[in-house]
């Protein structure tokens, strides 16, 4: 998020980290990353020096986010972020009279794969982290709270309450405005998206695909290159059991954008991640699904989060319509219909 919550001071942050973790932090810095409305993410320097990642979230929604991590690098994964445990033993810690939820994390110096770029070797070695991943045998007691992909079309439900609010309201806030005319400009793609998702999400139910662990949102931003150009996998917020499309959809034919992964890209990825069998109809069930999660997403965070400051909105609004442009992730749905089962 572009701004910190307007709700969570950082003095319930500085309190939790000290009660929870036992940090005495000397400083915090909000750092402005990523598009997930319901997280915001600090640097926490301790007075020895030592930095922390501290992620504050609206809730935890997905506690094998937590697990799996420490799992996978106990079982020879280590190129993966593990969260560190509270005085207590548990892996997050709440914030006393607030409806937040706290993580922290080892720092990692560095940047990420999307705004550095990433050489050969690096896409190779990425493709290689992720065949480690899906081939990793899940013990039955964590396999048991991980969720599975169920294919579920109705998560496109958001489209429709949006639809019909832009459709029954008159909008001053000029985030809101933006947004609402360029999705009456757009509504008969969305429509288009829509349906086609639930045409595939019923395809692909009936393959009886095997699942993987999938780390489901495993696009470069989320691979980061500490000072020594190692990567690392982050941001394990979405983990868990689907067929390996859910992951491979980040690379293969170009990925959620054009300007992210191209042939080349994909080449030296697959050099790394070995041969792949690859269901051509789980791929586009999953980018139209992705189009879908995006566009969703977005215009709710301008149109129904009264809790999000301008800037934000503003961001959300640019993220939004960068979404229809050539080469991302609604040209790339659009153009993924697969004619059969393999491709």
């Amino acid at each position: 998020m572009r701004e910190p919550p307007i709700d969570l001071p950082e003095e319930r942050i500085l309190a939790c980290l000290h009660t929870h973790y036992g940090l005495i932090v000397e400083h915090l810095e909000f750092l402005p990353l990523g598009h997930d409305s319901s997280a915001w993410v600090y640097r926490a320097q301790t007075r020895d020096g030592t930095s922390y990642f501290v992620k504050a979230r609206l809730s935890l929604t997905n506690q094998p986010s937590l697990l799996v991590p420490r799992y996978l690098h106990d079982h020879g994964v280590t190129r993966v972020i593990a969260p560190l445990p509270t005085q207590a033993n548990v892996l997050f810690a709440t914030i006393e009279e607030a409806e937040y939820v706290l993580l922290v994390y080892p720092f990692i110096e560095g940047t990420t794969g999307m705004d550095h770029g990433m050489s050969d070797s690096q896409w190779i070695e990425y493709g290689a982290i992720l065949r480690q991943i899906h081939t990793t045998a899940i013990a039955p007691e964590l396999a048991q709270v991980l969720r599975f992909e169920q294919f579920d079309s109705t998560t496109s439900d958001l489209i429709n309450t949006i639809d019909l609010h832009i459709g029954t309201h008159t909008f001053t806030e000029p985030s809101a405005q933006k947004l609402a005319h360029f999705w009456q400009e757009h509504r008969g793609q969305i429509k288009q998206l829509q349906e086609r998702l639930q045409q595939l999400a019923a395809q692909v139910a009936q393959a009886g695909l095997p699942l993987v662990l999938c780390h489901a949102d495993i696009h470069t931003n989320n691979v980061l290159l500490d000072t020594e150009q190692r990567l690392w996998i982050v941001d394990w917020d979405e983990v868990m059991l689907a067929p390996q499309e859910r992951d491979l959809m980040f690379v293969i034919g170009g990925g959620i954008s054009r300007a992210l992964v191209g042939l080349h890209e994909e080449q030296l990825f697959v050099q790394g991640y070995g041969q792949i069998a690859m269901d051509s109809v789980a791929l586009a069930y999953y980018r139209y699904a992705w189009a879908i999660s995006d566009i969703s997403a977005y215009a709710a965070q301008v149109l129904f989060r009264d809790d999000l400051g301008a800037e934000t909105k503003r961001a959300g609004v640019t993220s939004f319509i960068s979404l229809f442009q050539p080469g991302e992730i609604v040209d790339l749905a659009f153009t993924s219909n697969p004619t059969d089962r393999h491709g």
